[in-house]
């Protein structure tokens, strides 16, 4: 064998003792694991992120039902919607969090045994704006949950699929608010939150997009994104009449599908 062979393969087998040596350190000293990519943790993330949307989206097809937006779809969305909150609850609720993650569950756990009940019962505009009180805290609740999972991986990866997550609730938030003024709520406090959303959204979007961990199949989603939000962004401030109400519903279902797909190229890129 000539001596190069040989000593490559000897300067191999000391990279492959030095990573060993590396992974048992970490795993018994006090270096925090977490800063690798893990791909259950980011999937974790991803469902515990799709919670946030969840608790929107379910008061926006309520509120559709109410104001005869598409009833046949708003209630099909309300109940696929409902059950899979409770889906991804008892999933969650199954894994091998820390406690503080399980504490945080347990919260939701609380807030949901009043929303569902609520969210399918008989829709009413008094009903409407209860259930919208409890959203805003079922909302807060699935985001403390998430910012723990990330916490306790601490990487880019889990970063970015909590950031592009976080549109997809904000696509359902928005149009939540914009259902809730058509309705006849509060203006002025719905004007004020659907300005942070917005803004929120904006600064997101321009976030990830110069990420550069983006492939290029995220890039060319995300110029959708861009494209899909100025229309979004546009139909939203149109509340003259009835006639918007479908555009910010369908706009938001855009946006929504489109930010799902996207999440799940982050997610990926934890298996890379």
């Amino acid at each position: 064998m000539p001596k190069t062979d040989s000593t490559n393969k000897k300067k191999a087998a000391l990279c492959r003792c030095g990573y060993t040596l590396l992974i048992f350190v970490l795993l018994i000293g006090d270096i925090p694991i977490g800063y690798a990519d893990d791909p259950a943790l980011a999937a974790a993330v991803n469902v515990a992120g799709r919670q946030r949307m969840l608790s929107q989206r379910i008061v926006k097809a309520h509120c559709e039902l109410g104001l005869d937006v598409l009833p046949e779809r708003a209630g099909r969305q309300l109940k696929e919607s409902v059950d899979l909150f409770e889906e991804q609850l008892a999933y969650l609720r199954r894994q091998d969090f820390n406690p503080n993650t399980h504490n945080g569950l347990d919260q939701v756990v609380q807030i949901w045994t009043q929303f569902k009940p609520l969210a399918l019962g008989t829709v009413t505009h008094d009903g409407a704006g209860r259930l919208q009180a409890l959203s805003e805290d079922l909302l807060d609740a699935s985001e403390r949950v998430v910012a723990l999972l990330e916490a306790s991986q601490g990487s880019r990866v889990a970063y970015l699929v909590n950031l592009s997550g976080r549109q997809r609730m904000l696509s359902q938030r928005l149009a939540k608010l914009y259902m809730l003024y058509s309705w006849g709520f509060d203006s002025g406090q719905l004007d004020n939150q659907m300005k942070v959303a917005k803004e929120e959204f904006s600064d997101a979007l321009q976030t990830l997009i110069k990420d550069p961990k983006n492939t290029d199949e995220i890039r060319r989603a995300l110029d959708a994104v861009t494209m899909q939000w100025t229309w979004f962004e546009l139909a939203l401030d149109l509340k003259a009449t009835d006639s918007y109400r479908l555009i910010v519903s369908d706009a938001s279902e855009w946006i929504l599908n489109n930010m799902d797909a996207i999440t799940h190229l982050y997610e990926d890129l934890a298996d890379g």
